[in-house]
C-alpha cells in the first residue's frame, strides 16, 4: 500500500475530519469544562449560604440594626436632594451629555472589539502598537451564557 493511500480512522464533525486521538482529547476537554461548570455552580451555592449566615450575624445585633436604619434614612434624604438638584436645567443637560458619552463609548468599544478580532484573524498578530507608540496585547474573552428556552 502506498503511504499516500493510508486510511486514517476518524469521524467527520461540522465538515472537519477529527482522528480518534483528537476526538478523545476533545471529549476529555469537554468533560473537564463540564466538571468546572458544576464546580463553579456548587461554589456559588456554598458562597450564598455562607454570605447569608454572615449577613445574619450583623442583622441580629440590635446596635448594628439601629445604625443601619439611621444610615438608610440619611441615604434616603441624600437621594431626595440629589433628585431635586438633578432637575435643574444645567445639571439635567450634563446628565444627558454623560449618558450620550457612555453610549458612544459602548458603541466605540464594540466596534474596536470587532476590528481587533478581524485584525487578529487576518494577521495572526496578538499585539498592536498605538499612535503613541504603546504596545498593547489583543485579548479575547470567552464566557458561558445560559440559552433562553424558546
Amino acid at each position: 500500500m502506498d503511504p499516500e493511500d493510508e486510511i486514517i480512522e476518524g469521524e467527520i464533525t461540522s465538515g472537519t475530519v477529527v482522528d480518534n486521538g483528537q476526538a478523545a482529547a476533545l471529549l476529555s476537554l469537554e468533560e473537564l469544562i463540564k466538571n468546572h461548570i458544576d464546580s463553579v455552580a456548587k461554589l456559588r451555592i456554598e458562597l450564598k449560604k455562607v454570605r447569608e449566615m454572615f449577613d445574619d450575624s450583623f442583622e441580629s445585633n440590635p446596635t448594628f440594626r439601629e445604625l443601619s436604619e439611621a444610615a438608610a434614612e440619611g441615604v434616603k434624604k441624600k437621594l431626595q436632594l440629589k433628585q431635586q438638584i438633578s432637575k435643574q436645567p444645567s445639571v439635567a443637560s450634563l446628565a444627558q451629555k454623560m449618558k450620550d458619552f457612555r453610549f458612544d463609548l459602548s458603541e466605540q468599544g464594540k466596534t474596536l472589539s470587532a476590528l481587533l478580532e478581524d485584525y487578529r484573524t487576518q494577521t495572526g498578530a496578538t499585539q498592536i502598537e498605538t499612535h503613541s507608540g504603546e504596545m498593547m496585547d489583543i485579548v479575547t474573552s470567552a464566557k458561558l451564557v445560559k440559552r433562553s428556552s424558546k
